[in-house]
């Protein structure tokens, strides 16, 4: 049995589909819909899920393949066996088409591995899209959510607290364009100081892989505090801030009134 290999990715990566062994979504489900046009089926071609194809599209595409009169000229076994996505609650996040990583697997003691999972209808992807490679801003949001996934899940201490997270620091290297095929966050924590419960300090790098090549560096730094600590704190700031920009804008005001008043005379 001879078997084609062909990548599938979201819609909105169609010109990285050009001229390569690969396919949309839009173009798979097309090509499922399709009557039966020949008997032969020795010849299968393997279905690889690539980036930009969200929970809810996989289970459109095998809905379709199970009633799809052509489901034997294509092989699915590889969309069965997927990693599964971090959950929102331990990303921070809402909605689970927002969450980018998968949940993390420890490779060492201070060292965590999770896969990159895209949805193309994520709120990082309506935008400034060149369908082509995946945003630098989208593989910087997977690494910050590797590194809060890795902390909310094995690094928590049990202090029966509710933790707000707080970014002290971030630094990006780019070393090459990532491409919706599949991908991969080592993440190394070099700093995990739980001892004072009233303060929780962690520092990672984390490498955004592909094909055993690093494309993206990042070193973050986050801090975790008492969420209600952290909210009164947030809104003592948030009054000083407003009461300098009142200021700040009637003294602007003040000085055109001059300026008008000055010119009239």
């Amino acid at each position: 049995m001879n078997k084609r290999i062909l990548l599938v990715v979201g819609d909105k990566f169609a010109s990285y589909v050009a001229h390569k062994e690969a396919v949309t979504v839009s173009e798979l489900l097309a090509l499922l819909s399709m009557s039966k046009t020949r008997s032969n089926t020795s010849d299968r071609t393997v279905l690889v899920p690539g980036q930009g194809i969200g929970d809810e599209s996989r289970q459109a595409l095998l809905r379709a393949a199970a009633s799809s009169q052509n489901v034997s000229d294509f092989d699915f076994s590889l969309w069965h066996n997927l990693p599964e996505r971090a959950s929102p609650v331990h990303s921070h996040k809402t909605n689970s088409r927002n969450v980018l990583v998968s949940v993390p697997r420890q490779v060492a003691s201070n060292v965590f591995e999770l896969d990159v999972m895209i949805d193309e209808d994520c709120e990082l992807m309506t935008d400034h899209m060149s369908g082509q490679h995946m945003q630098g801003m989208v593989l910087m949001e997977a690494a910050r959510q590797a590194m809060i996934v890795v902390i909310e899940t094995h690094l928590m201490p049990d202090y029966d607290i509710d933790y707000s997270f707080i970014a002290d620091s971030l630094s990006v290297n780019y070393s090459n364009y990532g491409f919706p095929v599949t991908a991969i966050t080592r993440i190394t924590f070099t700093k995990i100081e739980t001892d004072d419960a009233k303060l929780l300090k962690f520092a990672s790098t984390a490498d955004v892989m592909q094909c055993g090549h690093s494309v993206a560096e990042f070193t973050m730094a986050l801090s975790a505090v008492e969420k209600n600590r952290m909210s009164k704190q947030e809104r003592i700031l948030g009054v000083k801030t407003h009461r300098q920009f009142l200021a700040s804008v009637a003294g602007n005001l003040s000085n055109q009134s001059g300026l008008v008043g000055g010119a009239s005379r």
